[in-house]
């Protein structure tokens, strides 16, 4: 499948001489009896047509032909001109049985190796087509396909219309999927829901039973631990009974701690000794220091100042 404007352009080649006899210019089209009628060649001094029929290939860089033969003038095929259109040059319009108008004729699909149209679109515009899409109609029975219109049946459009893309199609199937995610989203929260409340179970479950084994230990432990401490207290006090026993055996009745000996006795009276010649040394050491003399009444100071002069003035006479 093929757009028809994909035609134009294209070489067309006689197979038997290998020849090219010109370049498609123009394609006619029968949207009533939904086929391509023919082609026309370009620049060219009359109008040549190739026929729909006469073509052997449609390729995709060139249309084949057995020969040459199979060019015609306007004269030879005026009435295949008549009944196709040109579809790409001037696209008519196209409108309902009922009068609403639909759009313009956009591309036309053709199937390259029949010939014949599968499918046509009707644009209302680039903002028409972005907001509510391009409309694609197959091929109906009851279409005319004038000069300038084609009327399309309308019952049969509203029954067979297919509407692809657009932001309207895409936010109705946006809120669709999100409605049907939501449903969705839900029903697996559900499901979650109770995968969860099975495994809280779960794992409430061996919590406890992780508990009740550890109480257990605990209390083992903890038995364990008040016979090992009784057998420690009790070798404890079979080792102070012993040590007790071991030092009263060794210990002789005549030496006893309090009483004093002799060696004591005479250490405490050596100081004395030290002490006492300590004390004559000060007392010799002593005497040898003058001693201040003693002051005289006062009466006695001038008898004794006149008893030292008369030993002076004696002292004098004798020598």
């Amino acid at each position: 499948m093929r757009e028809l404007s994909s035609l134009i352009g294209l070489q067309v080649i006689s197979t038997s001489e290998g020849k090219k006899l010109g370049s498609i210019a123009e394609a006619y089209v029968d949207l009533a009896a939904g086929e391509l009628v023919c082609v026309t060649l370009a620049k060219t001094p009359e109008l040549r047509v190739i026929l729909a029929r006469d073509i052997d290939v449609i390729g995709s860089d060139a249309v084949m032909v057995s020969d040459r033969e199979k060019l015609h003038s306007r004269e030879e095929v005026e009435d295949e001109l008549e009944r196709g259109k040109r579809v790409l040059t001037s696209p008519p319009l196209v409108i309902t049985s009922q009068g609403r108008m639909l759009g313009q004729l956009g591309p036309v699909q053709i199937d390259e190796a029949t010939g014949k149209v599968i499918r046509f679109e009707v644009t209302g515009g680039s903002f028409k087509d972005l907001t509510e899409g391009v409309l694609a109609l197959p091929v109906l029975d009851g279409i005319v396909h004038g000069d300038d219109t084609v009327i399309v049946p309308h019952d049969v459009v509203a029954r067979r219309l297919v509407q692809a893309g657009g932001l309207r199609g895409a936010l109705r199937n946006l809120g669709e999927r999100l409605k049907v995610g939501v449903d969705d989203f839900s029903e697996a929260s559900r499901d979650q829901s109770v995968k969860l409340k099975e495994r809280a179970g779960e794992i409430a479950k061996k919590a406890g039973e992780a508990t009740e084994k550890a109480k257990e230990r605990l209390s083992e432990a903890a038995e364990d631990a008040k016979e090992r401490v009784g057998e420690a207290m009790e070798d404890a006090k079979e080792a102070i009974a012993h040590e007790d026993a071991e030092d009263q055996a060794t210990t002789p009745p005549e030496a006893e701690p309090d009483s004093p000996r002799v060696e004591d006795a005479a250490e405490e009276e050596r100081p004395d000794e030290d002490d006492d010649s300590d004390s004559a040394a000060e007392e010799s050491e002593v005497h040898l220091v003058p001693e201040p003399a003693t002051p005289l009444p006062a009466g006695d100071e001038d008898e004794g100042g006149e008893d030292e002069a008369s030993d002076d003035t004696g002292n004098e006479e004798t020598e």
